[in-house]
């Protein structure tokens, strides 16, 4: 294959990567985006899966059935960001590019998360949702949430333990997070699954690589 040949086909591929996740991101597919969620947090957690026991619930809460795990699944991102938007934006990008370096964008160091930054970035999610599920006299604390940490950061796994109080006061059974290439289960109360309470406290990063990280 010519270089020119592969970059057509490089093209291609980027092109309809970006197409379907504009058509992922529609509220047609939301239960296929929150399996697609816990299936990269289980791997990146090192919990082995097949795609069929990955179940979205026929009521809500929770979004999704994992074994004995009932997960609520939320997302976080920065203020301003509007990922819809931004991928429509991406695939007029990608289809009028001619050459890969037309999507050449300068490199954006992450921000790095200690443990205790990563707990205080998602206590506002965690506790709105809280607030919600009380509203409809439901109780947390037969659910697990996890969120999803959708920005460019990366966790320092080695920081020291964080203060969880602001967290634990929302009630969950268990609250996780996915912020690959790490799973973090950040507290899970003795009325969670076993399979999380043997993983909290210690962020996990088992997967080998982030490509195919949230297929079914």
């Amino acid at each position: 294959m010519t270089h020119e040949e592969f970059e057509v086909l490089w093209l291609k591929s980027l092109r309809d990567e970006a197409a379907d996740t504009v058509d992922l991101l529609s509220g047609a597919r939301k239960q296929e985006r929150e399996r697609r969620t816990c299936a990269a947090f289980l791997r990146c957690a090192g919990v082995d899966f097949t795609a069929d026991q990955i179940v979205s619930s026929t009521t809500e809460p929770p979004d999704v059935v994992f074994r004995q795990a009932l997960f609520e699944i939320t997302i976080v991102l920065p203020p301003s960001r509007r990922m819809h938007a931004e991928w429509k934006a991406t695939t007029v990008r990608r289809t009028s590019a001619q050459r890969i370096e037309n999507l050449i964008e300068p490199y954006a160091p992450p921000e790095v998360l200690t443990r205790e930054t990563l707990v205080h970035l998602i206590a506002p999610t965690s506790g709105y949702k809280s607030e919600r599920y009380s509203a409809r006299n439901m109780d947390c604390a037969r659910y697990d949430l996890l969120v999803y940490v959708n920005q460019n950061a990366v966790l320092q796994p080695q920081s020291p333990d964080p203060n969880i109080d602001a967290v634990l006061r929302h009630g969950w059974r268990s609250l996780s997070v996915l912020l690959p290439p790490l799973s973090y289960v950040i507290f899970a109360t003795s009325e969670a699954p076993m399979w999380l309470r043997d993983i909290a406290g210690t962020p996990q990063a088992a997967s080998p690589s982030a490509t195919g990280l949230f297929d079914l």
